[in-house]
């Protein structure tokens, strides 16, 4: 049987991202899955049947966290991997993967030198450049890292489809970068909203301890109707106590999170609020049946690690009338509401294409829409796929200049990332 290692040493949601990537290859043989240590029991419940190694990789690794690795490494270096997928763009991952033959490391690989160089993949290097200009990326981060794998799994067979499933509303009260997270008072009226619209339903507050006094403070805007419907959870559920809270929700109302793409793993309906460097092209749920709102000002998506000069004023389009009147379009999606959105504001739901994960513009306008059809296109073309379709619109799908066409083109495609034959782009 096929022997392949997975290196996924990142967060909680880059974890189950992966999820496309791990599910082809177990389709194939035996999956080996190397993760942060505090994340190894998390893996074990997201992926039955692939052996998980926890690594202490953070910090400074005391000696008997060093020992514990070494013996993890020793029995990788006896497993005769088919492959190695490295998912981090990590010295420390790289480092690992010198255990084991160049030829079978995909993804990111060690460099000849210096010792604690990253190189790139040709799939990885052409997926990187679209970071330049996030603006017209498309390119789901799930579908990154399946395609490390030749001919992944079809996109309709990583998550299930999201429907109600009758246990309430779960609300993750924060992100891990509070510039991406909605203000309490916005929080608020948003559940209010949803309290309504879906007939009273329990709620349930998700989160970490850090989170609990935000929880506090959140209830306390609340109206008593909903108050005596909310069961705070935050900090009081290890992994499959968060798995059992979100499993069965009939949505869950959250920004860009882990708690987010478990739900879409799990076929939970996401109510995802994106903003300031959170951009739902890349890192939106995974999957059908899931809705989006996207911040979308000119400086979006912005850089997470440099200050915002304009004050977080894509939180303006998140504070009005319209979009509380976009709820009832998200959760009655049978009844045709129409959708008036003010500007700098847009209104998406997931679907799926050759490709992978793509949205599909409901309300709101997007001027970058013909240049990221045409930029998913070329990333189509250069997996040997059926041309994947971008977000319905009735603007051209492409640029109708053939100059602003060859430019993207040229921006994308060097020359010698489309010089290897299938299979070997990984």
């Amino acid at each position: 049987m096929a022997a392949f290692l997975v290196l996924q040493a990142a967060r909680f949601g880059d974890l189950v991202q992966s999820k496309r990537l791990i599910r082809t290859l177990q389709e194939r043989g035996r999956v080996c899955l190397g993760v942060d240590a505090g994340l190894a029991a998390l893996a074990r419940l997201l992926y039955p049947g692939a052996e998980v190694f926890g690594l202490r990789l953070h910090g400074q690794p005391g000696a008997a966290a060093l020992a514990e690795n070494r013996a993890v490494f020793r029995q990788w270096r006896e497993a005769g991997f088919q492959a190695v997928y490295n998912c981090n763009f990590s010295p420390v991952t790289a480092a690992i993967c010198r255990l084991f033959e160049p030829e079978t490391v995909m993804g990111y690989r060690p460099a000849r030198a210096p010792q604690s160089a990253v190189t790139r993949s040709p799939w990885a290097r052409l997926a990187f450049r679209l970071s330049e200009r996030r603006v017209v990326s498309s390119l789901n981060l799930v579908d990154f890292w399946g395609h490390f794998a030749p001919s992944p799994l079809a996109a309709d067979q990583i998550n299930p489809l999201a429907r109600p499933g009758g246990q309430g509303l779960g609300v993750v009260l924060a992100g891990r970068e509070s510039r991406r997270s909605l203000p309490l008072p916005v929080l608020a009226s948003i559940l209010q909203t949803l309290f309504g619209l879906l007939d009273g339903p329990g709620v349930r507050l998700l989160g970490s301890a850090a989170e609990r006094p935000v929880a506090r403070k959140l209830q306390r805007l609340l109206p008593a109707k909903v108050q005596e419907k909310v069961e705070d959870l935050s900090g009081k559920t290890d992994w499959p106590g968060l798995i059992h809270a979100v499993e069965g929700l009939d949505a869950l109302l959250t920004p860009d999170t882990g708690i987010m793409h478990l739900a879409a793993h799990l076929g939970v309906p996401v109510l995802a609020f994106f903003l300031s460097s959170a951009w739902c092209h890349e890192t939106g749920p995974y999957g059908r049946g899931h809705a989006i709102w996207q911040a979308s000002r000119f400086c979006a998506p912005c850089l997470e690690s440099a200050p915002c000069p304009h004050a977080v004023a894509c939180l303006d389009a998140l504070q009005g009338r319209e979009l509380l009147r976009s709820l009832a379009a998200a959760v009655r999606a049978d009844a045709r509401i129409r959708v008036d959105l003010p500007d700098n504001l847009q209104f998406w739901r997931s679907d799926l294409d050759a490709l992978g994960g793509v949205l599909r513009l409901v309300g709101g306008q997007d001027v970058h829409a013909p240049q990221r059809a045409f930029t998913r296109a070329l990333l189509a073309e250069f997996l040997h796929l059926p041309e994947s379709g971008g977000a319905e619109s009735p603007e051209p799908t492409h640029p109708t200049e053939p100059a602003e066409r060859d430019a993207l083109r040229d921006w994308l495609c060097h020359d010698a990332d489309w010089m290897l034959p299938p299979g070997r782009y990984c």
